[in-house]
């Protein structure tokens, strides 16, 4: 027979096992999250990307440009640098929790 003293800490090991549980279930979900956001991100302005270029007398047969930069169009900068935030942005956050996490699991 325990005593009281040893199934309250029975009690606190089991609560701290789950509650480590749930946030390691949270944590990779969220980390899932920011991979597909960016992987999101990068799909969405290829695709957009794809649509910038104009037909020009410099493009290679097919209508295909050699460069974004080639019509001197402002989208193509603004798509880039759209482009170069967010993922940047997304990079930053996931590294940030990623390093948080590996703190309080070594704590």
């Amino acid at each position: 027979m325990r005593t009281s003293d040893e199934r309250i800490s029975e009690l606190h090991k089991r609560m701290d096992t789950r509650r480590y549980q749930k946030d390691l279930r949270k944590y990779r979900l969220q980390s899932g999250l920011m991979a597909a956001g960016c992987l999101a991100i990068v799909i969405a302005l290829s695709f957009v990307m794809s649509g910038v270029s104009v037909q020009n007398p410099d493009a290679l047969p097919g209508g295909i440009s050699a460069s974004i930069f080639a019509d001197h169009t402002v989208l193509g900068y603004v798509v880039i640098a759209l482009l170069a935030f967010s993922l940047g942005a997304f990079v930053t956050v996931f590294c940030y929790r990623l390093k948080r996490h590996m703190e309080e699991r070594d704590d």
